[in-house]
């Protein structure tokens, strides 16, 4: 059994958009959850998996690393 597709179809046609490039220069909308919320959960859930790391501890690291990845993007703007 052959499993390729036909030629035609493995040709990138000029219509095919790249959404990466097109995301990227999309206006930046809010997300409803705050980096340091999204930074807690991370942090827990690399702390249940660590075994160094308790999920507190990791929740912790998170927070603090969300506020200073968000302080850093706001003086470069």
């Amino acid at each position: 059994m052959n499993h390729q597709a036909p030629p035609n179809q493995m040709i990138d046609s000029p219509a095919t958009q790249d959404f990466s490039r097109a995301r990227s220069t999309q206006t930046k909308r809010k997300s409803r959850i705050s980096p340091a919320f999204a930074g807690a959960v991370m942090g827990a859930i690399a702390g249940r998996f660590l075994p160094k790391l308790s999920p507190f501890s990791g929740a912790v690291l998170g927070i603090m690393s969300a506020k200073m990845y968000q302080k850093r993007q706001s003086q470069h703007r």
